[in-house]
């Protein structure tokens, strides 16, 4: 990218972020234009009516004063006060306007990122794009907008000064416009020039800053308290955080440094500037070729437009840092889902009869060649237990993504009742399945809320918590908290109750449970319970589930024994189906997992024979 393309780049970003503004207040954007305008304007007057004074009070001098002449003098002087009132008073209201309109600007915003990321699909949170749009745009802070639109608006404020100051001084004497140039345009260009080297080496450095944040986060969260303490690693990941942040330090002082230099040289050209231009006023003034007004007037505007250049210059600056803000955020909220409901959707069928099918489902995620899954063929009909097992790496949670249309197949297709779930609407579709996944959610929430957002919008969700929790086996300890299920499951916000993570389980399970659907999936549902608890969820498994349509994943072979139909899955492929009984008497890869697995248990020649009841 060239120069030219560079220093467009920014306007470009800012064209494209003048709907935002539009759209999110409409009453506001015009009134802070309109105020924005009125303030340049009285802030011109009060330096002309300046001016006048002068010009009068020197006239008065020079024929004498007299009665007569007090009466334009004191008029001259309350329409300046006058101007400077109006001035004060819409410089007030025009910096509440923008705040006002900022604020407005960041709320719509939100809603905006809001509605984009609960649109979005799952390939966009399991992608590099994600933390090269979304994460860095919102690591910029939720004021960065509202900080955004009042740099827009200061900057185009002091942009029209700036255009009228120059305007006033040509009008004195067009010989010191060079000067003015000379005095703000060599500094324009250092802070540009070291704005965009600084977002250049910025850019560069991305990837260390991330470094540090996270070993910030690492020294600093209560998720690793535990180890950092143990392990003592305290010491180490500060000394690698100290590492990172002293290198980022020394080479922005660096830039830093070479900027403050260039600046300062920069200004002490434009000071001899200035006072070589103020003798040659003065010198015209005594000659009798400008007012004593003029020389007042160059005095106010000149020393005027030094500051709205040097302001000018720091929000150009301040330009370029919101470009690269503002480009990540409108990447992001450019992104469109893959995943859409089709023109005319299809009803679901109510009730079900064959149930959900794969055919020769192939799937590999994008920007990877590698297939995660490959020719699956499996059913899962209403009313049967299905489990899926395999080692880690095999495929099973890509396939429940396929099967809850978090991601469309690659190859083949997946039906419902004989017909495509492509052809029926999304939301309708996913509210077939209640899902509980292996890194399931831990709400910072009431024990009845997280359980509750299992079916957020059911209409009797809140009569059917206690029955979910208790089919769960998660009421006995929701009854003894506190306040029982309005008792807060974290110490984050309120003084509530932390658990443990079997009873977090408990909890996501009954989550599950608590809708009413068609399907429940379970990935590793007891991966984190006791053998007695284990046991009291299959026990009549069945029943808790309303003999609804179930696949089971689970490593503990032992859990999946009462399902009707097993799968095997291997490196993305079905190696082996059928019952329990069936897998077994085949001696395959079931069977041989099932195996290492009960060997630990089984009898050996050490150990103690414990003798059966009534034995004599």
């Amino acid at each position: 990218m060239n120069w030219l393309a560079r220093l467009l780049a920014p306007l470009d970003t800012f064209r494209r972020m003048l709907p935002l503004l539009w759209h999110s207040s409409p009453g506001w954007t015009l009134a802070s234009s309109l105020l924005m305008l009125l303030e340049v304007a009285f802030a011109l007057g009060v330096l002309y009516l300046l001016k006048r004074l002068v010009d009068i009070i020197t006239a008065g001098l020079a024929g004498g004063a007299s009665e007569a002449s007090l009466t334009p003098l004191l008029g001259q002087v309350a329409l300046t006060a006058a101007c400077s009132l109006a001035y004060l008073a819409v410089r007030a209201f025009a910096g509440l306007a923008r705040e006002t309109q900022g604020l407005l600007v960041a709320e719509h915003i939100d809603t905006r990122i809001h509605a984009t990321a609960i649109d979005a699909d799952l390939a966009f949170y399991e992608s590099p794009r994600y933390f090269d749009t979304l994460q860095r745009a919102r690591e910029a802070g939720s004021q960065r907008p509202a900080q955004v639109v009042g740099n827009l608006l200061m900057l185009f404020k002091n942009a029209l000064m700036l255009g009228a100051v120059v305007m006033l001084i040509g009008a004195i004497d067009w010989r010191l416009l060079p000067v003015l140039v000379l005095a703000i345009v060599p500094a324009l260009l250092v802070r540009l020039h070291f704005t965009r080297h600084f977002h250049d080496w910025q850019r560069r450095r991305i990837q260390m800053e991330r470094r540090a944040s996270y070993l910030d986060w690492l020294i600093t969260s209560d998720l690793h308290a535990k180890e950092l303490r143990l392990h003592r690693l305290g010491d180490y990941l500060r000394d690698q955080y100290a590492n990172l942040r002293g290198s980022i330090r020394r080479e922005r002082l660096q830039i830093t440094w070479r900027r403050t230099r260039l600046e300062l040289l920069v200004a002490g050209l434009a000071t001899l500037a200035f006072f070589g231009a103020l003798g040659l006023l003065v010198w015209q003034t005594r000659e009798g070729r400008n007012s004593m007004g003029d020389l007042v007037l160059f005095l106010l505007i000149f020393q005027r437009a030094q500051s709205m250049g040097q302001e000018l210059v720091q929000q150009l600056g301040k330009l370029y840092e919101d470009h690269l803000y503002i480009g990540l955020l409108l990447a992001f909220l450019e992104i469109r889902p893959n995943l859409t409901d089709p023109e005319a959707p299809e009803p679901i069928p109510e009730p079900l009869s064959e149930g959900i099918r794969f055919e020769k489902v192939g799937f590999h995620y994008p920007g990877s060649d590698t297939p995660a899954l490959n020719d699956i063929d499996l059913r899962i009909a209403p009313g049967q237990i299905v489990a899926l097992v395999g080692a880690n790496g095999s495929g099973k949670t890509s396939l429940i993504k396929l099967l809850c249309r978090l991601y469309d197949p690659t190859q083949g297709r997946i039906t419902l009742d004989g017909v495509d779930i492509r052809r029926y609407g999304l939301e309708a579709y996913r509210r077939l399945f209640s899902v509980i996944f292996q890194d399931y959610a831990h709400y910072a929430a009431t024990a009845g809320d997280n359980i509750r957002f299992g079916d957020i919008q059911g209409p009797d969700a809140e009569a059917r918590i206690e029955t979910a929790a208790e089919n769960a086996g998660a009421a006995p300890f929701i009854e003894a908290l506190p306040w029982r299920y309005q008792t807060p499951l974290t110490r984050m916000f309120d003084d509530g109750q932390e658990l443990s993570i079997g009873q977090w389980q408990k909890v996501a399970l009954a989550r599950a449970f608590l809708h009413r659907s068609q399907f429940i999936i379970l990935d590793e549902p007891t991966s984190a319970l006791d053998p007695g608890a284990e046991f009291e969820l299959f026990e009549n498994f069945r029943e808790r589930i309303d003999h609804r349509g179930a696949l089971i994943i689970s490593h503990r072979l032992s859990t999946v024994r009462l399902a009707d139909c097993i799968y095997v899955l291997d490196k993305g492929e079905i190696r082996e189906a059928g019952t329990h009984d069936e897998l077994i008497a085949r001696k395959g890869v079931y069977c041989e997992l099932f195996n290492r697995q009960a060997y630990p248990y089984r009898r050996t020649d050490r150990e103690i024979d414990v003798p059966t009841a009534g034995a004599g």
